[in-house]
């Protein structure tokens, strides 16, 4: 996604900033040479789709998920805290039955905390997390959706985390549609670059930092997917990624403004912004099959 073309619209997209990523730039604990490129951020005028120009080769993303440690995402992570308990309840208000696929399960955290009352099959890179939802009672059908050709049909399709890493968001929702059951629903969750808390930060916050992230949604987006793929937006809701205490709430809002503030001031002009985790900077949406 070298072309400042939207991906979704096929319309030029707007710049709208400098994008810094961290340092060194990693990759899920995987050191990634970004050399001495330098990135931007656009914004696709129709469907509000944010996208990092240049792309980062998905050849050399999938080379450190697979180079990953299969501890560098939480083995056992609290449930309450990765709000598996707010996804497990969109799924149950909309799904109309029991076969579920989730890609880029990870080690299978969310599908065994769903339980065996459902048909679990996962997609999934890495090979030690593979492993990690094999043992936890979940089938792995194929480590990346291009390599998969089964030909079950599913009444669920999840996108946890998943979304911000596509080079082509358009293809994907179309590939995961042709998947689903009459009825069928597809559960996202992803940053949401409408929220007051990115849009303070524009295209120097934390979220954007991260190389792996390539797009990134906004309502809208999800409105013109759903329309383009014959869907519904049957939920739409903003949360922030994980609970978070009081305390960490206060101190990340208070560092997220005053540095909102300095970078206005032309302070940090070759910083990202601080995480601002507890933010409600995150959107958990839901399309339903027409």
């Amino acid at each position: 996604m070298s072309s400042t073309v939207c991906p979704i619209c096929k319309v030029e997209t707007q710049f709208c900033g400098r994008v810094v990523h961290n340092s060194p730039p990693e990759v899920a604990g995987v050191e990634i040479d970004l050399g001495d490129t330098q990135f931007t951020m656009r914004r696709c005028p129709q469907c509000r789709l944010q996208v990092k120009v240049p792309c980062i080769p998905e050849r050399d993303l999938i080379e450190c998920y697979e180079k990953a440690s299969g501890d560098h995402w939480e083995e056992t992570p609290d449930p309450h805290k990765r709000r598996f308990d707010d996804i497990e309840r969109v799924i149950n208000s909309h799904a109309e039955g029991p076969m579920v696929l989730d890609i880029g399960c990870s080690n299978g955290a969310l599908l065994g905390y769903m339980g065996q009352s459902w048909e679990r099959f996962g997609i999934e890179p890495g090979e030690e997390a593979a492993r990690h939802a094999q043992e936890r009672g979940v089938e792995i059908i194929a480590p990346m959706l291009d390599d998969c050709t089964t030909e079950k049909r599913f009444d669920v399709i999840l996108a946890i985390d998943v979304l911000e890493h596509l080079h082509d968001p358009d293809s994907f929702i179309e590939r995961t549609r042709s998947m689903l059951n009459p009825n069928g629903i597809f559960v996202g969750l992803t940053g949401d670059a409408g929220s007051p808390s990115w849009k303070w930060h524009g295209a120097r916050y934390w979220y954007c930092s991260l190389p792996e992230h390539q797009v990134f949604f906004e309502r809208g987006t999800v409105d013109q997917l759903a329309q383009r793929h014959n869907m519904d937006v049957v939920h739409y809701e903003r949360s922030s990624h994980a609970r978070y205490k009081l305390t960490r709430g206060v101190r990340d809002a208070v560092r997220g403004l005053i540095w909102g503030l300095g970078m206005r001031m032309g302070l940090h002009k070759n910083q990202s912004s601080p995480g601002w985790l507890p933010a409600k900077d995150h959107m958990l949406f839901v399309l339903k099959a027409q």
